[in-house]
Formats: C-alpha cells, sequence, structure tokens
C-alpha cells in the first residue's frame, strides 16, 4: 500500500464516493456542496469541494496487527457513509522517522442530518428578533470588540427532523448547515463508535490512539491564527473565525474588553464557551472581594503598634517549658514574628470579611444560575431529557439484555440493576478506603514534622525550628496531594467504566462526584487538622502525649492562624504553579520534542497544508474535566446545564 502511494503523481488517494455528495429530502430537491459557501480557510479533498472534518495520523510501521485494525476501521468508516482521502509522506521523506499518513475525513450532508436527528440536537429555524435586549445592551455595556465586527444572531430553534429539512436555516447550504464544532461532534461521535475489528469490544478512535495504532485525530483550526501567515494571495479576503478571535479576543492587549462569548462558542463550541463565561464572571466578582481582602490586611498591618497582645507577646521574657526532653527553655518573644504575622490576617475586621465573602458566594451562584440559564437558552442546550439520550457505546457492548426505553419506546441494550448494584457497593466501598489511605498520609506528615521539628531544635536552625518544619511539612503535603491526584484519576476512571452507567451525561456526572470528593478531603484534610485539631491534644507540663515517644505538636504562643496560613497559601499557590506547568511549559516541550524528532517535514511547515500545520504546531487537547472539576460546586444543581452536560458538550 505504501509502495502505490509513493507512485502516486500527487500522493492521494479517495476512498468512498468520488462524486460529490448528493442528499435528498422529502419533496425536496437535491442538495450539492458547493465552493463558494465554504467559510474562509477551510481545507478540501482534492477536488476543492468536499471539506475536511477530521484528520487521522499514523506510521507506516511493519507491526501487520495495527494495519489489520487500520484497514477494518477505513472499511467500517466507509460502510457508514464517511469519505476518507489518504495521503503519502514524500518520496524523500517516507523512509524517515517523519513519515507520516494523513487519512482526512469527510462527513456528507447525508450523513451529518442522519446523527444530528439520531442525538436530538436542535437546530436554527429562523433569526430571532431584537426586542428582547436588556437596557445594558442598548447602552453598549455587554458589546464586545468582536460584535462591532461581525455580530453573530440569536435564532429560535427546534428539534431537528430530516424530513422538515426545508423548515431550517442554511437547509440549500450543507457547508453552512453546521457550524465546524457541530461537525466536528458528530463525526468524532461515528469514530467512536465504530469497531476496528470483528471484536465488538474493540471500538472507537481513543483507543486506537492509546494502542498507537494512530498518532493524532484532530480536526482542522481554520487557516492560520495571523493573517501575516497566509500569503498575499488571501489579502482580499475577509479573517476567518480563528484570526477573529486572535485578533479581538486572544490578546493581552484586549484582558479589559468583554468576552466575545458567542463568537468563541461558534468556533469551539458550547463546553469551551460556558467555561470561559464562567471564569470571565468569577474573575470580575474577585475584583470586589481581593480589594476589601486587602483592605483587611492593611488595616491589621496599621494597628499593629497598637494592639496589645503583640506587644505582650514581643517584650515577654517568660520562659516556657521546652519543646523537647532534650531541648532547651523556649521565651515568650520568641514567637514575636509569628504574632505579627496572624495579626496581618486575624484581626477586628477578619469576621467581617467572612461574612461578606459568605454573601458574595451565595450572589455568585445565583448570579451565574441566571447567566448560564441565558447562555444555555440563546444556545439550544437547556432542558435535554436524560432518558433520551442514547446509550455509551462501552454500555452497548457490555449490557447483558435488551428492553425498550422508557421515553422513546426503542429496544436498547440494558443491564439489569441486579448486576449493577453488587458494582455501585464495590466502587463505593474502594472510595472508602481511598479515604482511609488520605488520613493515614495525613497521620503520616504529622509524624513528620513532629520528628523534624525535634531535630531542627537540637541544631544550629533552632530559632528557625517551627517556620522550617512547618514550611517542609506543607511542602511534603503538597507532594502527597499531586500524587494522590494523579493516581486517584485513574483509578475513579476504572472504578466509573466498571459501574456500567447507560449515558455519557451519568457517566460524566459519577466520575465528577468521585473526583470531587476524592478532591476535598485530599486538599483539605490538613487545614481541618491544623484548624481544629492541632494543639487540642498536647497535654500539659509533666503529662504531656506522646506519639511513638515524640511529643504532639502544638500551635506557638500567637496560636495556629499563621501556620493555617502557610498551609493554605502553599497547598494554593503550589498547585496554582504545578497546573500552570503541566497546562503551558510541558505542551511546550512536548511540541518543541516533536518538532525535533519531526524536523525533516517540518523545515516547510508554513507552505504546507493546514493539517500538517495543526499537528505539528497544536498539542492535542485533552478537555476541560480538570477545569470543570474546579468549578464543579458552581456549577452543579444551578438549573441551567449540569457539570455532566457540560462534560458532555466538551
Amino acid at each position: 500500500a505504501t509502495q502505490r502511494l509513493l507512485t502516486d503523481p500527487d500522493r492521494r488517494r479517495s476512498y468512498g464516493s468520488d462524486s460529490i455528495e448528493m442528499a435528498n429530502t422529502s419533496g425536496g430537491t437535491p442538495l450539492s456542496s458547493k465552493t463558494d459557501d465554504l467559510p474562509p480557510g477551510t481545507a478540501t479533498f482534492r477536488d476543492q469541494r468536499r471539506r475536511v472534518d477530521y484528520v487521522l495520523v499514523y506510521n507506516d510501521d511493519a507491526d501487520e496487527g495495527s494495519v489489520e485494525m487500520r484497514e477494518y476501521f477505513h472499511t467500517e468508516l466507509r460502510k457508514k457513509g464517511l469519505h476518507l482521502e489518504e495521503i503519502a509522506p514524500e518520496i524523500d521523506d517516507a523512509s524517515s522517522e517523519g513519515g507520516l499518513f494523513w487519512i482526512l475525513v469527510h462527513a456528507p450532508f447525508s450523513v451529518l442530518t442522519h446523527h444530528a436527528e439520531d442525538m436530538g440536537w436542535k437546530m436554527p429555524v429562523r433569526v430571532a428578533d431584537d426586542d428582547a435586549k436588556s437596557t445594558l445592551c442598548d447602552a453598549g455595556l455587554c458589546k464586545t470588540p468582536l460584535d462591532t465586527h461581525r455580530k453573530i444572531p440569536d435564532y429560535y430553534a427546534a428539534l431537528f427532523r430530516r424530513d422538515l429539512l426545508q423548515s431550517f436555516l442554511h437547509h440549500d447550504s450543507p457547508n453552512q448547515f453546521f457550524s465546524n464544532p457541530q461537525r466536528s461532534r458528530l463525526v468524532y461521535d461515528i469514530l467512536q463508535n465504530t469497531s476496528y475489528s470483528e471484536n465488538s469490544h474493540d471500538l472507537g478512535i481513543d483507543k486506537l490512539e492509546e494502542s498507537k495504532v494512530y498518532l493524532a485525530a484532530f480536526p482542522l483550526h481554520d487557516g492560520s491564527h495571523t493573517a501575516e501567515e497566509v500569503g498575499p494571495e488571501m489579502d482580499d479576503q475577509e479573517d476567518t473565525a480563528r484570526q477573529e478571535l486572535r485578533k479581538y479576543w486572544g490578546r493581552w492587549g484586549m484582558w479589559y474588553k468583554n468576552q466575545p462569548l458567542d463568537h468563541i462558542r461558534e468556533y469551539f463550541g458550547e463546553a469551551v464557551a460556558f467555561y470561559f463565561a464562567w471564569i470571565g464572571m468569577y474573575t470580575v466578582w474577585l475584583i470586589p472581594a481581593s480589594i476589601f481582602g486587602l483592605f483587611v490586611v492593611i488595616y491589621g498591618a496599621a494597628t499593629l503598634s497598637s494592639f496589645p497582645l503583640v506587644n505582650q507577646t514581643c517584650m515577654s521574657n517568660t520562659a516556657m517549658c521546652p519543646a523537647c526532653s532534650n531541648c532547651e527553655l523556649t521565651y515568650v518573644n520568641s514567637s514575636c514574628t509569628y504574632s505579627k504575622l496572624s495579626r496581618l490576617f486575624d484581626n477586628e475586621l477578619t469576621l467581617v470579611f467572612a461574612v461578606i465573602m459568605s454573601f458574595w458566594a451565595t450572589f455568585f451562584l445565583e448570579f451565574w444560575k441566571r447567566k448560564s440559564i441565558e447562555l444555555a437558552y440563546r444556545w439550544d442546550v437547556l432542558g435535554e431529557e436524560e432518558e433520551a439520550e442514547r446509550p455509551r457505546p462501552q454500555y452497548c457492548i457490555k449490557a447483558t439484555e435488551r428492553a425498550p426505553n422508557p421515553i422513546t419506546g426503542r429496544i436498547e441494550p440494558h443491564f439489569p440493576p441486579s448486576s449493577r448494584v453488587p458494582r455501585f457497593i464495590t466502587g463505593w466501598s474502594i472510595l472508602a478506603m481511598m479515604f482511609v489511605v488520605l488520613l493515614i498520609l495525613v497521620f503520616a506528615v504529622i509524624l513528620y514534622r513532629t520528628i523534624i521539628l525535634v531535630v531542627f531544635l537540637g541544631s544550629s536552625f533552632r530559632t528557625e525550628a517551627p517556620v522550617l518544619s512547618s514550611l517542609t511539612g506543607s511542602v511534603l503535603n503538597l507532594v502527597v496531594i499531586i500524587i494522590m491526584s494523579f493516581f486517584y484519576q485513574k483509578l475513579a476512571k476504572l472504578l466509573t467504566d466498571w459501574e456500567m452507567h447507560r449515558t455519557d451525561d451519568d457517566y460524566s456526572y459519577h466520575l465528577t462526584l468521585k473526583m470531587y470528593l476524592f478532591e476535598f478531603v485530599n486538599y483539605y484534610a490538613s487545614l481541618f487538622y491544623i484548624a481544629f485539631f492541632k494543639g487540642r491534644f498536647t497535654g500539659y507540663p509533666c503529662d504531656y502525649h506522646t506519639l511513638f515517644g515524640y511529643r504532639l505538636e502544638e500551635c506557638s504562643v500567637s496560636g495556629c492562624f499563621y501556620e493555617l496560613s502557610q498551609q493554605l497559601l502553599v497547598i494554593l499557590v503550589g498547585k496554582q504553579i504545578f497546573n500552570n506547568f503541566m497546562e503551558l511549559v510541558v505542551p511546550k516541550i512536548k511540541m518543541r520534542v516533536k518538532k525535533w524528532r519531526l524536523r525533516k517535514e517540518y523545515s516547510n511547515i508554513k507552505d504546507s497544508e493546514q493539517w500538517k500545520r495543526d499537528y505539528y504546531d497544536c498539542e492535542p487537547f485533552g478537555g476541560l474535566f480538570g477545569e470543570y472539576l474546579e468549578m464543579g460546586s458552581w456549577a452543579r444543581g444551578n438549573g441551567g446545564p449540569s457539570l455532566s452536560t457540560l462534560l458532555l458538550l466538551d
């Protein structure tokens, strides 16, 4: 196959119908794909008419099993109506490590409409009136820079039916009927529900990527993100949607502007748009909270010199019992610095700040409810019935029975409750065991801090011993948190897979619930210990309580508030640094390594096709599960789209 493709003059071979797709509708006229209605920057097959909806990348390795799986997979895709075009590497690169084969996937309009109807999508029927705009929008306060450049209208939508195709907008323009995110979701659904062997359990493009049968599978961007890279021949054409977002949103100079949520949704889909809507609203609401919090710290600093407890602590030479049997006496004024630091955060306004933040959280949640419902209604993702959702492919292939759907009446695969209940009990039992493991690890960190404090008190770092023991203990606790989060993500996914949830929505909800409960205990167990238990069981002189021969740790004279603040700071800042490193630095490193390995092909990448530029310049997107997990307490149960629904859209 490789040799045949290499001898092909243009290195392309099409699979499926070579004719341009024609969709017959009941009572309607055939629809043909046209070139003039393609969005700017759209990549196409060699006929310049069929657009590329998805790209599969692989190496022509000698593994016979991988070759057989790919051939079987391609055959099944063609049976489902998809068009494939295979592109071989250049002759000079075919024998190199960077010789890659590209499978371009096109979904005909008839295939897209069939799956859209099967998935119960809503599609626009006419443009909505602008009379319902709020007074703020009338005053121009909710407009974005992109709205003045290209405004996206609002639509009235209805449940899509192929026999009523003529009633929907753009029914005579197949390339504009579905947006890019919609086409990508539909094609991905087909790829994910296609077998790659005769075994019914071998299903989905994700498994093929995990097995390295394909190196990558991704939809395409709309051309370059900058107009300078598209060439002088494109100067007279309008900006692509990607270039518009780059120019009017994805730049540091636009940080103070309103986000173009409709444009983000048009290009990336609802899941990404909801995330940016939440993060934008959350950031704006944090501004007044942070200003008042700063005022609390300033007030504490301004009243340091006049606060009696700080003065008494710093001026007292009263000796206290040693921290260990072999340690020297300590004095009250040794806690002077900790007393001052505690005063910064723990003063008269701290209680007021806590009350205000309670109201702040409540009001934020209520306003987010309103915002999320408004966006869900405008974007037609509100009020979806779970029972009407199609079963997951993994559920279908493992279900032992078949039963009618209570809403649609269709006969579907069914997994009886008698078989699922033992799985639930086992899964939550393992979850309870993981909670016990977390508490044991917290206990181990406490023991470490107790021992290391004694070690530092007997060294030349005696005066800094409390700070060093607390700080190193906080860092160790952060490392334990990160490691346990990594392993538990794997375990939670295995348990949720084993529980056999019927729909993607139900699956996402139970996976999120497990992760949320575990992360809560993982992150906050040490904070609860410092706030409510540390120093409560130390004992008193001549009757100190010990643990393995070491006295239980206690708070300083100024209390545990400083240590609690330090622990919280290490966890929040350290986790943020780690997340930013994994999200920003690691993908850059992976891209650099990939470009170096494939440097021969990458040398002419700017002049190459769009799929090559996306493969070399873009790191695969792992989804928004982590981001939505962080905002799960706000997104769940608010009357709008649930967290699991957003993950399903993702």
